[in-house]
């Protein structure tokens, strides 16, 4: 529509509540000024009796030259040379976010690297003080005179005091979580969707993953996340643990800091903290993005076990100084490093009780050693295994049958209120490899490796469910998810395995 004075079409358009006519608002403000009437019908005409039309202001009305084709093409034209000027704008903004992206992730790269770096010459260090303090300590006992040591420019490790017992108000704590989880599971029921034997028995490998490097080759350790089922933690011959996410197919974060293999890896504050033991002698924790928490204090030699204890704060290690300790997760001092006088073989494995007031040990001499955190004392020793060690242990959810796994090729299942073996599962195993045993989370069953695959049996029965896996290498690692849905195993041949029912 067109302005009833200069017939055109209006920029600000605005019609007479009188008359109905179309105006623009300048044209006509000015007319009304200077008449103050309609320049149409002559009646009277205020300022107020105007009422602007709404328009999109982001679409201009097309002008009269628009209305010819050499208009169009001239229209068509600015219209191009606008879209060019744009384009070209948007790409110089997007070169530069891309030259500061690039700076970003190159200087994200490099600080990683120079915290690797730093972390690595101060464990160095560590340990080169430590063996220099070890040397002069036996020159002192021996009676000879110490060798001159050059000095070092490094900052030695704080040694912290650790306390001769638990404190009352930790005790406290585990005493209180210990009377909630035994009340719990007298009023827990078998899962509905807990996995049948007959259903179990038609798994397949669902996925496998090969992890960690090849050189040195082997992963030595398993454990799933109690909070995200998708999430494995990992621990490698190459010094390093993984956190892979099956879910997605990828490495969540990459822990690196050991200098020796990873022996043990656990979680810790419900799937919350990352755990690792290693050869080193250190045990370590670590947040979801591998960023290290703390390293614990106590061990003198390689750390074989870590645990998370069922209250999220605590965990415990065990390792071949013969020595295990109990430390606090937030702070990562040690609580308690209990060491017994005669016992001389050491421990490989350690798990918590389900309850948490029982900590059982695996020891290099094949026997399984319980100890009661109440008093710290050893109050029970099954032994069974015939010679070498007892690699791996497990307590069922009922808690009162206990599984252990020796390099006797044989898995031992012993009761808790009778403190006997009960039954034996002969597997056979690989040289120096022990049997690992592990129970579901119900305790309905128990899988059980037997050199390079898995046997599962239903606990009480005993009967074989299944069998699974054909891995290239022994196995070192299995871990059930929820309700038995699926089944994870590691091996020295650096997968990772799933098994479940085929889709």
């Amino acid at each position: 529509m067109n302005c009833a004075i200069s017939g055109e079409v209006p920029e600000v358009p605005v019609v007479s509540r009188k008359t109905g006519h179309l105006f623009e608002r300048r044209l006509i403000e000015k007319y009304i000024d200077a008449e103050g009437k309609c320049p149409i019908t002559g009646e009277p005409l205020g300022v107020d009796d105007l009422m602007d039309v709404k328009s999109n202001k982001v679409v201009r009305p097309r002008p009269a030259t628009a209305t010819s084709i050499p208009g169009l093409l001239a229209l068509m034209q600015n219209e191009w040379d606008d879209l060019m000027v744009e384009t070209y704008t948007l790409k110089q903004h997007l070169d530069t976010t891309r030259q500061e992206l690039s700076q970003a992730l190159y200087q994200q790269d490099a600080s990683a690297r120079v915290i690797a770096r730093l972390m690595r010459e101060r464990d160095e260090a560590r340990q080169q003080l430590q063996a220099q303090r070890a040397a002069l300590a036996q020159a002192a006992a021996a009676g000879a005179p110490a060798a001159e040591v050059a000095p070092m420019e490094v900052e030695p490790a704080v040694v912290e005091d650790i306390p001769a017992k638990i404190a009352d108000t930790v005790m406290s704590e585990l005493t209180n979580t210990w009377k909630a989880l035994t009340k719990s599971r007298k009023k827990r029921v078998i899962p509905v969707d807990l996995v049948s034997a007959d259903d179990m028995a038609n798994w397949v490998e669902a996925s496998s993953q090969t992890l960690h490097k090849t050189t040195p080759a082997g992963i030595t350790c398993l454990a799933l996340s109690p909070q995200d089922a998708s999430l494995t933690l990992t621990g490698g011959v190459d010094k390093t643990a993984i956190l892979f996410n099956r879910e997605s197919g990828v490495q969540s974060a990459l822990l690196s800091g050991h200098s020796k293999k990873v022996l043990d890896v656990a979680f810790g504050k419900g799937g919350e903290v990352l755990l690792t033991a290693s050869a080193d002698g250190t045990a370590k924790s670590w947040d979801l993005e591998g960023m290290l928490l703390h390293t614990f204090q106590g061990h003198k030699g390689e750390v074989t076990a870590i645990c998370g204890h069922p209250t999220g704060r605590y965990a415990a290690t065990a390792g071949r100084d013969k020595a295990w300790g109990f430390h606090e997760l937030e702070s990562g001092s040690c609580l308690r490093l209990v060491k017994e006088e005669g016992f001389e073989a050491g421990y490989e494995c350690a798990r918590w009780h389900p309850d948490g007031l029982i900590l059982g040990t695996g020891t290099g001499d094949a026997q399984v050693r319980i100890w009661d955190m109440k008093t710290q004392n050893n109050v029970a020793s099954f032994k069974g295994h015939e010679g070498g060690v007892v690699g791996s242990i497990a307590f069922s959810e009922n808690g009162y049958y206990m599984a252990s796994g020796g390099s006797d090729g044989t898995a031992r299942l012993w009761d808790l209120r009778k403190l006997k073996n009960f039954h034996t599962l002969t597997l056979g195993s690989a040289a120096g490899t022990p049997v690992v045993v592990t129970f579901d989370h119900s305790g309905t069953y128990l899988a059980v490796s037997a050199n390079t695959t898995i046997q599962v049996h239903v606990v009480k029965e005993w009967a074989l469910a299944t069998t699974l896996g054909q891995f290239k290498k022994p196995i070192t690692g299995v871990a059930f998810a929820p309700s038995a849905k699926s089944l994870a195993a590691t091996s020295m041949d650096r997968t990772l395995r799933f098994f479940e029912a085929a889709e």
